[in-house]
């Protein structure tokens, strides 16, 4: 996975998706083997985010590195890897578990947000951020992602 944080998304369709893949530099890609500009488009997959509006299909892009072999997701900032709650639904749902706050406007804002998520989401939050976050003393804002892949070369 590789989440670009140079290029904005405002909101998340498959057209802004396109447009934010057609403004990559794929030259200046790292992948995680270290080489950089060796990346070429592989393939694509469907990816469903929990919307407001409804659960939509984004079609997302995978390169792959021509020296190693391993493919890559291309990935804006907003998208959290292997989750289908956007990354400020997911700083919304930690900011209210820490402050002790109701869940249930959350839910109320995104129906499609429900119970096992929200619960998945506070188990991954404690399993790996939250003492590494509390120990950087990193915002819980949506610069978290920047933050987390220049300190942990992880995405939040």
């Amino acid at each position: 996975m590789i989440t670009n944080l140079n290029i904005k998304i405002k909101y998340l369709t498959q057209e802004n998706y396109n447009k934010f893949i057609e403004n990559i530099e794929f030259h200046k890609l790292t992948c995680s083997c270290g080489m950089s500009g060796q990346l070429i488009k592989h393939a694509y997959y469907d990816r469903h985010i929990k919307m407001p509006e409804g659960v939509m299909t984004l079609t997302i892009l995978r390169v792959k590195c021509t020296c190693c072999g391993k493919t890559h997701a291309i990935f804006p900032e907003s998208i959290v890897p292997y989750s289908q709650i956007l990354l400020m639904d997911h700083i919304t749902i930690i900011n209210a578990y820490n402050s002790g706050s109701s869940l249930e406007p959350i839910m109320m804002a995104n129906e499609f947000i429900d119970e096992s998520n929200i619960s998945y989401i506070i188990k991954q939050y404690l399993r790996y951020w939250k003492e590494r976050i509390s120990s950087f003393r990193i915002s819980l804002a949506l610069s978290i992602s920047k933050q987390c892949l220049k300190l942990f070369k992880q995405q939040f």
